[in-house]
C-alpha cells in the first residue's frame, strides 16, 4: 500500500486476525442464541410482561383471600381463632371444612393471575391453559398435604391445620397469617411453572 508502511499494514492485519479467533464462528454463536429455545423461552418480552402482570396479580388475589379469611368467620382477625372461624366458614363455601377453606382461600389467587395472564398475553393456547390449571390443582393438593404434615400436629384437625399453618408461615418469619398467605400463593406459582415447562417442552 504506497504511502503506508509496511509494520504498520502488518500490524492492523494482525489484530483483525486475533479478533476474529476470538470470536465463536458463526454457526456456533447461530446455534446458541438462535436455536436456544430455552434461552428465548425466558427472556422473551411476551413472557416476561405474563410473569410480571401475574406475580402482581396474585400478590392482590393473595390479600383478598387474607381479608375473606379474616372477616368471614365467627371470630374476626388474624388471631389463631380468627383465622381458624375464618377457613372454617370460606370452606363451608363449597360444603366443607377447614381443609376446604385452604383450596378456596386459593382460588382468587389463581384468578386473578389468570386473569392477568390472559389480558397481558393473547398467545396463550388452550392447551398451555389446561396445563397451567392441571398445575394449580396440583399446587392445591401440595399445599393441603403440606399443612396437614410439617406441623407439630398432624393431620387436618383445626389442631393440625392450624399448626401447619404456623410452621409453612414460619419459615419465612412469619406466622400462621403467612402461612394462609403462603398456601394460597403457591398453586400460582406451580400452575406457572407448569405452564412454562409444558411451553418448553412443546416448543
Amino acid at each position: 500500500m504506497p504511502g503506508v508502511h509496511k509494520s504498520v499494514v502488518e500490524t492492523t492485519y494482525r489484530s483483525k486476525l486475533l479478533r476474529v479467533a476470538r470470536w465463536p464462528s458463526t454457526s456456533a454463536s447461530m446455534a446458541f442464541f438462535g436455536n436456544n429455545k430455552l434461552l428465548e423461552s425466558v427472556v422473551s418480552d411476551d413472557k416476561l410482561k405474563v410473569a410480571a402482570s401475574t406475580t402482581a396479580a396474585g400478590a392482590a388475589g393473595t390479600a383478598a383471600s387474607l381479608t375473606a379469611v379474616s372477616t368471614m368467620g365467627s371470630v374476626g382477625g388474624l388471631s389463631a381463632a380468627g383465622m381458624t372461624s375464618g377457613l372454617a366458614a370460606v370452606g363451608g363455601v363449597v360444603g366443607g371444612g377447614m381443609a376446604a377453606g385452604i383450596g378456596v382461600a386459593a382460588a382468587p389467587v389463581l384468578a386473578a393471575g389468570a386473569i392477568a395472564a390472559t389480558l397481558t398475553s393473547d398467545e396463550i393456547e388452550t392447551d398451555e391453559k389446561i396445563a397451567a390449571g392441571v398445575g394449580a390443582g396440583a399446587g392445591i393438593a401440595g399445599s393441603v398435604a403440606t399443612v396437614s404434615t410439617v406441623g407439630a400436629v398432624g393431620g387436618l384437625s383445626a389442631a393440625g391445620i392450624t399448626s401447619g399453618l404456623a410452621t409453612v408461615g414460619g419459615v419465612v418469619g412469619g406466622g400462621m397469617a403467612t402461612g394462609i398467605a403462603v398456601t394460597c400463593a403457591a398453586p400460582l406459582a406451580v400452575a406457572g411453572a407448569a405452564y412454562g415447562l409444558y411451553k418448553w417442552l412443546k416448543d
